[in-house]
């Protein structure tokens, strides 16, 4: 209990998650009278000591180089040609090229970033509400981390030992779902946040000087064979998770300078300090959370919460409903990889015994991790999209609430459904 109560409250006097991780073991194994340093040093370079976590900083640089590279613009111009037709067009194209940047960037506030700033003032332009503009880039960022490759799957698979690759192909089942979803949704609930006065004052949206179809194809053609490449490498087994990451980035940099050169040579150094400086924090985190780790281990800690939930019930549904809630709530609290990093060492004991597969299990905790980003009233999506939008959170959050339900629903699906996410990895490996 003093382990936990000195971690929660050093979160809640706002000191950054990675220092509260190592200042919350340090306190505790010196009032305790162990030697803090010695296990602060080995425990935290254990943690990141991994051939699997150098991935990590590659897929940011190489998200980052395709950001800037020109790839988001592209996508949205190809997602233009796809919905033309109907009023609900933009709103379609926001969520198809969330999930196609999702298949670049494998970050979600990078995908409300980038989408946010293309596609808020086109939907503004074309009529739509503010608020439902920037209601459905927030919502629709979270298929960022569903759509492989995902950083948040990439230190699930770290922290439980479990394939990178079959992870992958687990998310894309529930990735694929809620793009359908959120589409159908935003089609239904365009008629009540769509201006139809101005509209039919100006002639309906301003879809005019879009390329045609077969060139916004051409241009989106290199930005779609990156998560193909990527992808197709690790399944075939021509090279690992990190190695696709490495080659991402040459691939990045070739289709950033040679065929959009939207960059030049000298973009790159502050591109890679920028993604240094992200895939640090993600890295220390990692680290100070193993030490944190190495001591709820000694402790028996993981094995007692685990024994204390199961205790309360012996039914699986429930003891699976008290793992969602757990999960819910902890990705509305925390930042996305820290949340895995704590939680996986307690709750992995408690769904193995219940009998989750462990691919399944992280699909699950990645699926909750993700609501948590657009569940008020700590989701970090709906903070990005107030800053790319320029409106306050609290008038982003009703437009956000069908989206959330929908990804709720799924979510049941998803952890009472077995096949959506293990179908791909049983067929492939």
């Amino acid at each position: 209990m003093l382990l936990i109560v000195l971690l929660l409250l050093l979160i809640a006097l706002g000191l950054p998650i990675g220092m509260s991780f190592a200042l919350g073991g340090i306190v505790y194994l010196t009032l305790t009278g162990s030697n803090s340093g010695i296990m602060l040093a080995q425990a935290s370079f254990g943690g990141i000591d991994s051939f699997t976590i150098l991935s990590l900083p590659f897929f940011m640089f190489a998200g980052d180089i395709m950001r800037y590279g020109g790839v988001s613009k592209r996508l949205v111009g190809f997602a233009k040609r796809c919905f033309r037709t109907s009023i609900s067009a933009l709103g379609n194209i926001t969520v198809l090229a969330c999930a196609f940047f999702g298949a670049v960037s494998g970050s979600s506030a990078a995908t409300v970033s980038a989408i946010g700033s293309i596609m808020g003032p086109e939907m503004k332009k074309n009529h739509y509400q503010s608020e439902y503009a920037a209601g459905l880039i927030s919502a629709a960022g979270f298929l960022g981390i569903l759509i492989p490759p995902s950083v948040p799957v990439v230190i699930y698979a770290c922290a439980a030992g479990a394939s990178v690759g079959k992870l992958f192909l687990a998310v894309l089942g529930p990735g694929v779902l809620t793009t359908a979803a959120f589409i159908l949704l935003n089609r239904f609930l365009i008629g009540r946040n769509y201006d139809f006065a101005a509209a039919k004052n100006e002639g309906g949206q301003d879809l005019s000087g879009e390329p045609s179809f077969a060139r916004a194809l051409l241009e989106a053609i290199p930005a779609f064979l990156m998560p193909v490449i990527i992808l197709g490498g690790i399944y075939s087994g021509k090279f690992t998770a990190t190695e696709a990451s490495a080659i991402a980035i040459v691939y990045g940099l070739f289709v950033s300078l040679f065929i959009y050169k939207e960059i030049s040579l000298r973009d790159i150094i502050p591109i890679a300090k920028e993604s240094a400086l992200t895939a640090a924090k993600i890295l220390l985190i990692m680290a100070t959370a193993t030490f944190f780790g190495r001591i709820m281990s000694l402790l028996s800690l993981p094995q007692a919460i685990a024994n204390a939930i199961t205790g309360f019930s012996s039914n699986r549904y429930i003891l699976l409903l008290l793992i969602n809630v757990v999960l819910l709530i902890l990705g509305m609290l925390m930042e996305t990889g820290a949340a895995i990093l704590l939680v996986t060492p307690i709750l992995y004991p408690l769904a193995m015994a219940i009998g989750l597969d462990p691919i399944h299990f992280g699909v699950i905790m990645t699926y909750n991790l993700a609501v948590g980003l657009i569940t008020p009233p700590m989701a970090l999506n709906l903070f990005v999209g107030s800053q790319v939008s320029g409106l306050p959170v609290a008038k982003i959050v009703k437009p956000v609430l069908p989206f959330l339900a929908a990804s709720m629903i799924i979510l049941a699906i998803v952890s009472l459904w077995p096949g959506l996410s293990m179908l791909l990895p049983s067929l492939l490996y």
